[in-house]
């Protein structure tokens, strides 16, 4: 049974490696689309194993367990180095991730009594863990918004939790012309010579799209909730400050959060950026698209 697989997202070339015997396509259902037979260099390799006890592994001392909602994010510190963890609930991880100080390889230990339902959620946040890091010099962004295709370009909506990002994509799905969504969560931004393109990925939340696509950005737009429909363009300031938040990094880490700003200053200087103010109305998808696509 194979144990070795490889995919391409946004150009990057990276692997997953299973024990042998493991149904590793059972788990691997998002990423197939991206399935890539490149013999090329890695951005990185990560390895599933399976362990009796989490906590006889030693990942360190709990640094901190973040995120409002699952999937908290575990940081632990063992003698100045970072391990991390991902679990449903803020009680314990369910899956621990040691990386190399390059995150070029990293191991992802799921318990074994848990292997069945944990192997599928431990191994698609680490990978995006280790693509978020390992990409970050390469121009690319990890994002947190909902993009539309449309007319061969991608419209991204961007947005705090529950300011109706997803709602929006319907909306344009629902009212707006050669229309399909692209990604509902985590779509990739990367810069290649002085374009910004946006990615479809294999996470894509709650919504299963997992769409091995890309097109040129063609806007960004930050909804906010209101009695009214309204648009309007950012200056320079305000796109970075819209676009900045809802790109993923290692915020610990001075070299990644450089490179952040930078691709997030070239993006703002090539794609135009909106605010919308809006109900969750049909109306509102055509307000922005008349704005955005003039």
């Amino acid at each position: 049974m194979k144990n070795s697989y490889r995919f391409k997202v946004a150009g990057h070339l990276f692997e997953a490696v299973f024990p042998e015997g493991t149904p590793a396509e059972d788990y691997l259902q998002p990423y197939m689309p991206f399935l890539s037979d490149d013999e090329g260099e890695l951005l990185y390799s990560l390895r599933v194993e399976y362990s009796d006890d989490l906590k006889a592994l030693q990942p360190g001392t709990v640094k901190e367990c973040l995120n409002d909602e699952a999937p908290y994010f575990w940081m632990f510190d063992k003698d100045g180095k970072y391990n991390f963890g991902f679990s449903y609930s803020k009680s314990k991880p369910d899956c621990l991730v040691f990386a190399t100080d390059d995150f070029s390889s990293c191991v992802v230990y799921v318990r074994s009594s848990d292997a069945e339902r944990f192997t599928e959620f431990s191994l698609s946040n680490a990978m995006m863990l280790m693509f978020t890091f390992r990409t970050s010099p390469y121009d690319t962004l990890m994002t947190h918004a909902s993009v539309i295709k449309h007319d061969g370009g991608g419209y991204m909506f961007l947005g705090r939790s529950g300011t109706g990002k997803s709602t929006h994509s319907r909306l344009w799905l629902n009212n707006i012309d050669d229309t399909e969504l692209l990604n509902d969560d985590n779509p990739v931004i990367r810069m290649v010579d002085g374009t910004a393109y946006i990615y479809g990925t294999p996470w894509s939340g709650k919504t299963p799209c997992y769409k091995n696509d890309v097109v040129p950005l063609k806007a960004v737009v930050r909804l906010s909730q209101a009695p009214y429909n309204k648009i309007s363009r950012h200056s320079s300031l305000q796109a970075y400050a819209s676009l900045m938040p809802s790109c993923s990094c290692m915020r610990w880490d001075r070299a990644s959060v450089s490179a952040l700003h930078e691709t997030v200053e070239a993006v703002i200087s090539n794609v135009k950026c909106w605010h919308l103010e809006c109900l969750p109305d049909a109306e509102a998808a055509r307000v922005c698209h008349e704005a955005v696509t003039r």
